[in-house]
């Protein structure tokens, strides 16, 4: 396989909240903008004053995206470091509660996404696989999560089916119709009404059609709504740029 493609693959890694969400939401969404605003510091600096005012799920898996952030931002060996140590952390073995599933999935990805930045594709193809493992057997159970939780299982299950029917040969027809069904299931997450959701499927498409579609149009739309959302964020507005000069 093209080492390009295969690196790119697995490349995953202003909304103001309802009147009718509860505290809690509140403040995940307020961390959440900051982390997308780049405003690294004060995101953490929320999740330490505000932290009982999160359960232990988001408030994880807010730490996580904000170190992954800030690790892609600054390409820094401290940040890498720091990134590295929450990943390992995060992977506690041994834990079949089903919140823990979800946040192993959730950590998985980011560990194949940490992976092939540092170009260590056979660790990255390690982690894939137990994501696959995961999933298949997640999707066995009944799961009782939260509508929230359920979407983003449902999100990051989409993702990767049109990930995995990438790196098995583009000439299989039944792998582009599976590929084209993944990408309409994701397209729906974008008009979610939960930040977390629709920002995540607009980045992830937007990536997808930059950089393996091909077809700059399609992530131009995502990107500008991102920009436009979190006008802060460098990634974003490079994204649309580069999006700009290739339509």
């Amino acid at each position: 396989m093209n080492i390009r493609i295969l690196i790119t693959i697995l490349i995953f890694t202003t909304a103001s909240s309802s009147a009718f969400s509860s505290p809690k939401e509140t403040a995940v969404d307020t961390v959440f903008t900051l982390i997308y605003n780049q405003q690294y510091q004060e995101a953490d600096s929320f999740l330490e004053a505000s932290g009982n005012e999160f359960d232990s799920f988001y408030t994880d898996i807010l730490k996580l995206d904000l170190y992954w952030w800030k690790f892609v931002t600054t390409r820094s060996s401290d940040d890498s470091r720091q990134l590295h140590q929450l990943l390992k952390n995060f992977s506690a073995p041994n834990n079949n509660k089903l919140d823990y599933r979800l946040k192993e999935l959730i950590t998985l990805s980011y560990r194949v996404r940490y992976e092939f930045k540092r170009f260590n594709i056979p660790g990255a193809i390690i982690f894939r696989s137990k994501i696959k493992n995961l999933l298949a057997e997640l999707n066995q159970e009944k799961l009782p999560f939260s509508e929230n939780r359920l979407k983003l299982f449902d999100l990051y299950n989409e993702l990767f089916a049109y990930f995995d029917n990438i790196i098995n040969p583009f000439f299989i027809e039944s792998k582009r119709i599976e590929r084209e069904n993944a990408l309409i299931k994701i397209e729906k997450f974008t008009h979610d009404d939960d930040l977390i959701v629709a920002t995540l499927a607009r980045y992830f498409l937007g990536r997808i059609y930059m950089s393996i579609e091909n077809d700059p149009a399609a992530a131009r739309k995502y990107f500008r709504i991102l920009s436009n959302q979190y006008p802060a964020n460098i990634h974003f507005s490079e994204y649309f740029a580069t999006c700009n000069e290739k339509v």
